[in-house]
């Protein structure tokens, strides 16, 4: 992991016993102003699933729009596919929130003396997995400082070393894996990942859609959890705005609510910007 340049904290909060944990950076909580948020998958997708992996992140973001639909203020579609293989913040106009596969290792393609190592931009340069192995997924969120509202979120999965299927059942063998059956769940993996772009951090609820492990075979985090719906309804309450760090019945949260142990954010910029002060974080997934 390289060095950080600002933690980030995570604020727990409790409903109904049902937890749900938002990503802060120990002041504010990340969040989307009201109104519409657009992805893109990347054109490229991922040839083996074809047209069912590019259907697979579809369900995944609109898992969370139905629940947008009973009470949330945002609305989630989805633009065209995009010819742009790079995540982060772009500032020549052409940004946008992107779904790829990264299909082969940063290892196996970046010679040992390449700047794009002392950058941290091999990924984008090299269209590679520039990550360690055993993590599924990677979210990278961008957000204002200031207030710490998202201005930019984008999703890479690591088809360089997990197997990714489409299938409902039955689940795979390990030593046989094939696209006949399930191994690590396209939509359930998207559809965790799609709650890191709104702000959720990992919950340490196994029966949550944040639970940040995906056991092979695993296809329960396609739906989400009463938690996770919850947060939709707390922090993007229909008709007013996105909330920071409130408590649901609208309070300011409790002195102590934010920790910095149990979060895997890792910041990678600081950008500057129409004068404003950006942060990019990753989020990373087992």
């Amino acid at each position: 992991m390289r060095a950080g340049l600002l933690g980030l904290a995570v604020a727990l909060v409790l409903t109904a016993s049902l937890p749900y944990v938002r990503t802060t950076d120990g002041t504010h909580c990340l969040r989307w102003p009201a109104g519409q948020l657009v992805f893109a998958q990347s054109l490229k997708g991922y040839p083996p699933l074809g047209d069912a992996g590019f259907d697979a992140v579809t369900h995944a973001w609109q898992s969370w729009q139905g629940q947008m639909t009973v009470c949330g203020n945002l609305s989630i579609s989805e633009g065209p596919r995009s010819a742009s293989r790079s995540i982060g913040l772009l500032t020549d106009g052409g940004n946008e929130n992107l779904v790829l596969f990264r299909t082969v290792l940063c290892s196996q393609v970046v010679d040992a003396g390449d700047p794009c190592l002392a950058s941290a931009s091999c990924g984008n340069i090299h269209d590679c997995w520039d990550n360690p192995s055993g993590i599924l997924a990677l979210t990278t969120v961008t957000f204002q400082r200031q207030d710490g509202v998202i201005v930019d979120t984008d999703i890479e999965l690591n088809a360089a070393q997990a197997f990714f299927t489409t299938v409902d059942g039955p689940p795979c063998d390990p030593a046989a894996e094939s696209l006949s059956c399930v191994a690590n769940d396209t939509q359930a993996t998207a559809t965790h990942e799609f709650g890191h772009t709104l702000g959720l951090d990992e919950s340490p609820d196994p029966s949550s859609t944040m639970y940040r492990y995906e056991a092979v075979g695993e296809t329960s985090k396609r739906v989400l959890d009463p938690g996770s719906k919850q947060f939709v309804c707390d922090v993007y309450p229909v008709g007013r705005p996105s909330q920071d760090c409130l408590l649901p019945d609208g309070g300011p949260a409790a002195s102590g609510g934010c920790s910095s142990a149990g979060t895997d954010a890792r910041p990678v910029a600081f950008l500057a910007l129409l004068g404003l002060l950006w942060v990019a974080t990753r989020r990373r997934r087992r």
